[in-house]
This record gives C-alpha cells, structure tokens and sequence, in this order.
C-alpha cells in the first residue's frame, strides 16, 4: 500500500466517479488477513502473496469471476495457501521484489483455514467507511455519476456485505461475478463507463490495489488510491479533482 491517498490522469472533464467497495466504500478485508497472519505468526503479506501467486487461475480469482461454487472455492483455496513452499518461493521473490529482508524466517508449514480466513474477511467488510459513503452521496447532489465496480463472489457471500445501503448509492453496480470479468481487467472498466455513458478520459476511480488502479490511468482515468485509516485524504483527492475539473463544478 502506498504511503498516502494519491489521485492521477489525464486532463478533461470530469463527469463520473467510479468505486471499489471493499477497501474503499466499506473497511478492508486485508485488515482480517493481517490480523490472522499475526495470529499464526506469518510474516507481514505472507497471505497476499499466496492470494496471488496464482494469478488468474488461482481460486479466489476464478470465484470473483463467478466460475466456480463456494464450496470448490474453499477447498480450493484452503489446498493454495498450504501449499507451503510454493508460497514461501513466491514470498522470497516478493521480499526480493521490494529490497526486504531475504533473511527473514519463512513458515516449514502452514495450516491455514481458508473457510474461517474467508469468513472474517467478509465481516471485516461489514463496516462502511462513514466518509466515502457521504462522498457518494455528496457526488450524487451535485449531479455526478457515480458506480461501483467490485470484484465479488455469488453464493450470498459478497464481498460488501451491505446490499440495501450499496444498492441506494450506486447510479449502476459492475459486479465481477455476475460478468465474468474482473479487476484489473481493462474489459471490467470499460464496461461500468459503457453503463455510465460516457468514456474513461471522464472518470475518477478509486481502489485500495496499485495494479487495480494502474490498469485505470491506462484506460485515461484519474486515479485516487485509499489507504487503510486514510479515507479522508482519498475524499478530499476526489473533492479536489471535480472541483478543477469537474463538469458540474459549478454545483459545489
């Protein structure tokens, strides 16, 4: 995660805001994945590296993209982040990545539940995050468009966990699982501005994930990253972008 809420782009007028939910519009599941990498004594991302370490083809993708049940996730995913020195070799190459530490002590073993891993992730996103929430609806006043666009899960268990309210924020909602397509697929992006009416060039997205957010300024939007405990500087970036460039910044 970045050190700081940080915004980007091209220039143009800004018509819409595009949102991730969880992580931005309501807390973050990574705080349950560092808090069980605590409990079970892993270093600091061992989880997060193990999530991705597959990429497309890993479990918890093929999930948010709707191909495969909740079960054979689970069972899928809980085999994938046991699998310990295949992600003990990913870790090094993550530490190796970033000019960490290499002597840091990696697990002989794991035994990690992926079902209750899952579950506390998903009520970890059970709380909105009060300021985003008044940022919507602030956006929404003042005439903007405004979407989610989440990579989610079928089988009820959604990554927000907050369906009433989310559904009354959102001019429109691009679930991944419901479109078989997911971030940071630019396919994903450009389909929520297709719904929007109008292009990428016009749009402000924030995510919590750096590739999320790269693969938006490839496609012309302004970016704004959220950090864990940071939201209000995110909101104050997204303020300050419609307020220069915004198509209805006269309402402000």
């Amino acid at each position: 995660m970045a050190a700081a809420a940080t915004a980007g782009g091209p220039g143009g007028r800004i018509r819409a805001v595009i949102f991730d939910i969880g992580g931005v519009v309501v807390e973050s599941p990574f705080l349950a994945i560092a808090a069980y990498e605590r409990e079970q004594g892993l270093p600091d991302n061992y989880l997060n590296v193990a999530l991705t370490k597959r990429g497309a083809a890993g479990a918890f993708q093929q999930y948010e993209r709707g191909e495969i049940g909740h079960g054979e996730f689970v069972r899928q995913w809980a085999r994938e982040l046991n699998e310990v020195e295949a992600n003990n070799e990913a870790y090094r190459g993550y530490l190796r990545r970033r000019g960490l530490d290499g002597r840091i002590e990696l697990p002989r073993e794991t035994r990690v539940d992926g079902a209750a891993l899952f579950a506390r992730m998903m009520a970890a996103t059970q709380t909105p995050n009060d300021c985003v929430v008044e940022l919507i609806r602030w956006l929404r006043r003042c005439g903007y468009r405004v979407a989610a666009l989440t990579n989610n899960f079928k089988d009820g268990a959604q990554a927000s966990g907050l369906g009433d309210l989310l559904a009354s924020l959102f001019d429109e909602v691009v679930e991944s699982a419901v479109v078989g397509l997911r971030k940071p697929d630019p396919r994903f992006y450009l389909l929520a501005c297709e719904r929007l009416g109008i292009r990428p060039s016009e749009a402000v997205f924030l995510d919590d994930i750096g590739s999320n957010l790269r693969a938006a300024a490839r496609l012309g939007m302004a970016t704004v990253r959220v950090e864990i405990g940071k939201e209000p500087a995110a909101v104050a970036a997204v303020k300050r972008l419609v307020a220069a460039r915004g198509a209805h910044a006269a309402n402000l």
